[in-house]
Formats: structure tokens, sequence, C-alpha cells
């Protein structure tokens, strides 16, 4: 701001720009006595003894959160007013205008502390991008930027090409049509063998990021996109997502929620990534089998007392697993995983791969080809949901469905939603599996549903595969077996 305006010859205007850019900057000394104040507090509380470790490491972590909200506030007002960085509107300008020779840029995807992700399509062959455009001037670490190029895997987010040149700084990227995993946990539990697939995918992908040098950290339910085929997929870089309304306390809260004791322990040095995420593996897997964190609470005390009783009181600790109900093998993987010591885990992620790739998932032949069917119309059609709703509409009109469920018109999220729920629906060999059909009726014009509803639900999901699945004429098996599994689900309800 300040350089454009000496430029324009405006040096009155960029003297008084920069007459309040110094007093703000003073006014900011009372918060830097706070919090130098604060963090004296908890010095004299720990030599003092008069607060435990988990209540000064709890202060400690609010102290950090306030210090990085103050100097990003800090460092956004400084560049704004001297022209380092572009203005939201200015900086989306700049952005379309150096992409538009080759991709029409579409709209907003999200917008993080230190760049701005758009969805775009490639002019020349259609193609559906995502464009990663830095805020800042500076170029991105050469470092990173050289191994970034290098990565091709099926569960990671590949770049394309980058445009580095000039600014704004720009990386195009795959785009991955999905939803993050802690958005479909909102619908409910995964059936064992999704579950199992996605961790082992998960695996594989983070131990090829550790052979290329780089340790994913901090990685979290809201940083994995699962695609259509229900595929986990990472990135290298931040996932944004919809902060409204998540407070610096939300994100103590979702680091206690997450994070493996040594990252949370203050002597903590050299931690080994490798034993961090398999710590996050067993939180990820136990939050999939049940839908229900593990370390839960509505609070950031709560959470850290539900910790505490996890690590420290074994029958709590017991009681808490067996209360999922799941086979002894599964079990015996994830207490090991959930080991307060690094040590007791697994060598590395490749063994903890091996003795998932070792458990037995397969259920009954019908629930098994009722599975795999309803898997092959997901990767068939991507929205498939929408060809469901408009089937139910069709085939039930006495239902009135259309109106009560607003016309089939659910955003994006909650279709994506009841594609998992649709799959709980048809997971018949989990003994909770009786339990989870009430989760459908949390959506809106759902409430209310009776068995009837629940068996044309079914049936017409049933029609839908016939249509989509293209091994349904191939093998006479596949319909009697949803028979089969319809059957089953209508007794359970």
């Amino acid at each position: 701001m300040i350089r454009e305006l000496v430029q324009d010859g405006k040096i009155e205007e960029a003297l008084d720009a920069l007459a309040k850019l110094h007093e703000s900057l003073n006014t900011d000394a009372n918060t830097l006595v706070l919090l130098r104040s604060r963090l004296a507090g908890v010095e004299d509380k720990r030599l003092k003894q008069t607060a435990t470790a988990d209540e000064l490491r709890i202060e400690v972590n609010r102290i950090t959160d306030s210090f990085l909200y103050f100097f990003e506030n800090l460092e956004e007002r400084v560049n704004t007013v001297l022209g380092l960085r572009y203005d939201a509107k200015d900086f989306d300008k700049q952005v379309r205008l150096k992409m538009m020779r080759q991709f029409e840029v579409m709209e907003l995807l999200g917008s993080g502390a230190s760049a701005v992700i758009y969805r775009a399509r490639e002019l020349s062959s259609g193609k559906t991008v995502a464009i990663r455009a830095l805020k800042d001037i500076k170029p991105p670490s050469d470092h990173l930027s050289k191994k970034v190029y290098q990565l091709k895997h099926r569960n990671i987010i590949e770049v394309l090409s980058s445009y580095e040149s000039d600014i704004p700084f720009c990386l195009v990227l795959e785009y991955i049509n999905g939803i993050t995993l802690d958005n479909l946990l909102e619908a409910g539990y995964f059936p064992q063998r999704d579950t199992i697939s996605i961790v082992r995918q998960l695996c594989d992908a983070l131990y090829y990021l550790q052979n290329l040098g780089i340790d994913l950290k901090n990685l979290r339910p809201s940083k994995i996109i699962i695609d259509h085929e229900l595929k986990p997929v990472i990135s290298v870089f931040e996932i944004f997502k919809n902060q409204q309304g998540f407070s610096r306390l939300d994100k103590i809260k979702d680091d206690l929620v997450y994070s493996s004791p040594e990252e949370l322990s203050a002597q903590a040095e050299n931690i080994d990534y490798d034993k961090v995420n398999q710590f996050l593996m067993g939180l990820l897997m136990y939050e999939m089998l049940t839908g229900d964190p593990l370390f839960r609470g509505g609070t950031v005390e709560e959470v850290m007392e539900c910790r505490r009783n996890f690590f420290d009181k074994p029958v709590y600790r017991r009681t808490l697993l067996k209360a999922t109900n799941l086979p002894k093998k599964l079990l015996d993987i994830l207490e090991r995983l959930l080991q307060k010591d690094p040590t007791k885990r697994y060598s590395n992620l490749v063994e903890l791969d091996k003795e998932l790739y070792r458990l037995p998932t397969h259920g009954e032949r019908s629930t098994e080809l009722v599975h795999e069917s309803y898997m092959r119309c997901c990767a068939k059609n991507r929205d498939f949901i929408s060809s469901f709703y408009g089937r139910l509409f069709r085939e039930h009109p006495e239902r009135n469905y259309a109106a009560r469920f607003g016309e089939g018109t659910a955003n994006k999220r909650t279709r994506k939603k009841l594609r998992v729920m649709l799959l709980q629906l048809i997971d018949v060999d989990n003994p909770n599996a009786p339990t989870n059909f009430s989760a459908i009726k949390q959506f809106s014009g759902h409430a209310g549903l009776e068995k009837p509803d629940f068996a044309n639900f079914l049936y017409a999901l049933k029609a839908e595969m016939a249509d989509n699945d293209f091994y349904w004429k191939r093998d006479p098996g596949i319909n009697k077996a949803w028979d089969e599994v319809i059957g089953r689900a209508l007794e359970k309800l």
C-alpha cells in the first residue's frame, strides 16, 4: 500500500499510512506485556508445584495460540500497509489474470494463512484441476518444491505443473472431488472392511513420503479427503476447511484429540513421526469403527481427563476398547497402536500394513457380493445419491418423499454423507448394526422414518445397483445376495 502511494506521488498519504501503522504497533505493546505476564505465571506455578504437568501444558498451549493469533494479525497488517501482500480482491484478480490463458478459474475452494485454493478448468483439455496460489511474495522453498514434483502415489494429491516465474506463485494440483474424513465421520461408523482398507492406504502413502524425506506432521481427519470410491487422499500442503466458528480453543482441543503422547510431552525431542503416525492410525481406526473419537469431551479439560484415564487406568482402557465388540486380532492391533510408549508400537508403518493385510476382512458371501456391488456403483457414478433419490421419489409418490426430503436438493456434502449411511444399512454382519439405522434420521426431512420406509430405501438402492453395476447381468448371485441382505437388514430394524 505505502509503496504504491509513493510510486503514485502521494507522499503525504504514504506518511499518514505509515504513522497509523506506527501508532497501532505501539498499542500492541500491551498485548505483549500480558503474554509475558501469563508466561511468567506458568513458570511460577511450575516452580511452586501448584499445578499438574497437564494443566501447565494446557496453559502453555493457550498462550502459544494467543501469541500466534496476535502475530498473524500483526503480520497481516504490516504486509498490507507496506504493500508486501495483496488484499483479497486484488489477489483474486491477479490470480485470474495470470492463469487466464491456460485455465478458467471457476470458484474459491478455501483460504489459509499461506495460500488460496481455487477450482479451475484447463482450457485445452477441459480437465478440472485445483490451483494453489501463494499469498507470500517470497518464492516457495526449493527444498520442498523439488520433492513435491516427484510425488506419484494414488493416495497423495499430485502436483501437475507450476507457474512460479512471477507473483502470485501458483501450483496446479490434481482436483479431488471428495469430502474430508471428519465430515464423513459425522455420518457414523465405517464397516471394518472399509476401515482397514483406508488405514492400509494411508500407511502406504505416509511411508512413501517418509522415503522421500517428507515427515507429514499434524495429519488430521480434516486433512484427509475421501473420494467417490471411498479411497483416502492426502496432501503435502494444508487442506482448507470451513473455519467459521472454529476458535483457537477448538484448535487446542482438536490437537489434544489427535496428538500422540510424545507430541504433547514438554520433553519430547527428535520425535519419530513414523511412531506418531502409527498412534494416529490407531485413533482413526477407533473413530472409524465406532463413529466416536477415542478422546472425547465437550471441553479441553474433559478431553485431557479422558486421555489421562485411558493411559493411567488399565481397567478404564480395557473396558473402553472391549466395548467396541471388535474381533480379537483387530483389537490386538488397535491396542498396540495406542500404546503410550512409542517403542511398544510397531517397528514401522510397513509392519502395521502387513498385520492389517493378514486380518480376515470378509464376511458372509452374500454381504461380500453386496458390498462389492455397492463399491462398483460408487466408482461408476460419482453422484449416484441423486439418482437414488430420483428413483425413490418416482416409485413411491404416495409417501411424499420429495416434499419431505426437499426434492432431493441436499448439498454435496450431505449427499456424500448419505453414501456412507447407505453403506451402514447393508453392513448386516456388524454386531452393532441395529443401533446405527437411526443415523439416517438425523438429516433434514428424514425424521420419523419407519420400517416400510427403510424397505423402500433398500429396494430402491438395489434397483440403482442393477442399473450401475456392470457385473449384475454376468452373475445372477448378486441379485440373490441383495435380496438376502435386505431381508436381514429389515429383520434387525
